[in-house]
């Protein structure tokens, strides 16, 4: 859709089947999955939702997910699903990879940071877009490197280092506007440096990626959040101060992990109405990687 100057276009760039205890924390199951319903092994199905954004001639990606690098084991552990997904998404929009000027992450736990490198032919690692600046918060880029022993297992050097080695890493601390029009926020909450994605082409039109800020539709509720929040509180607080804005300026959401209508309106009431213009060829494709498994 187009957003002011901005032509966004919604991705899925794959996804798994994580507990879903681990997405609704204190949230009792009986609960949680009359939302979202979980199967017999309690596993639920979660998307990496991103944006793939053209404005003034520059091309934007907001989110890699878990990208193609997980071997055969990892994945089936995982339930991996379409791991080539942003890749495809890329190619059906006509953008290659070495076109991709600004790649934007709400932070870098492997299911968002993992396609920002791939494996080359040769098993090397190498960078998913080779000249494109990735910016992040600081206070992520630290932690990430150092991790307390709860967190380790969220961060990959593999998925990280690379990219600072290539000299393309932009570290930014508070909220910045990247471009013109592109903002980011720091939230915390979710991880030291978490952040939202605003793309903001008039006081009037926005459109936020929520990253893990809210992950699903559920977690419109201020008081589900995922077990793997560091910060709940802050989450809360922060999560409340984008619904109370989004609601009253009918700003565009696109959560971090929802696979049935990802990009929508909130209302004060905490209602949710889709975005059409975006969902209804993401559903399409993801339907069709249904029925073709």
């Amino acid at each position: 859709m187009q957003l002011g100057d901005f032509e966004l276009h919604l991705i899925v760039a794959g996804g798994w089947r994580p507990d879903g205890g681990t997405f609704f924390g204190v949230v009792p199951k009986v609960l949680w999955q009359r939302r979202k319903p979980a199967d017999e092994h309690n596993l639920i199905r979660a998307a990496c939702v991103g944006v793939v954004v053209r404005h003034r001639g520059r091309v934007i990606v907001c989110e890699t997910g878990i990208g193609t690098k997980l071997d055969e084991r990892r994945a089936r552990q995982l339930g991996a699903w379409e791991p080539e997904g942003l890749l495809g998404s890329l190619r059906r929009l006509g953008v290659r990879p070495e076109e991709v000027d600004v790649v934007v992450t709400t932070h870098l736990h492997w299911d968002h940071a993992g396609g920002l490198t791939r494996r080359a032919p040769d098993g090397r690692l190498e960078l998913t877009f080779p000249r494109a600046r990735h910016v992040v918060q600081r206070a992520e880029w630290d932690f990430a490197l150092h991790p307390d022993p709860r967190s380790r297992a969220a961060y990959l050097e593999e998925d990280l280092l690379p990219v600072a080695e290539a000299g393309l890493l932009e570290v930014v601390e508070g909220e910045v506007e990247v471009l013109p029009g592109l903002v980011v926020r720091p939230t915390g909450g979710h991880t030291p440096g978490h952040q939202l994605v605003l793309f903001r082409p008039s006081p009037d039109l926005s459109c936020a990626v929520t990253g893990d800020l809210v992950g699903l539709r559920p977690h419109l509720r201020l008081a589900w959040n995922s077990s793997a929040d560091l910060d709940v509180l802050r989450v809360i607080e922060e999560k409340a101060r984008l619904l109370e804005e989004a609601a009253d300026h009918r700003w565009l959401l696109v959560l971090g992990h929802e696979v049935d209508g990802p990009a929508g309106y909130v209302d004060a009431q905490g209602g949710w109405t889709p975005e059409p213009a975006l969902n209804d060829e993401v559903e399409e494709e993801l339907t069709g990687r249904e029925d073709a498994r």
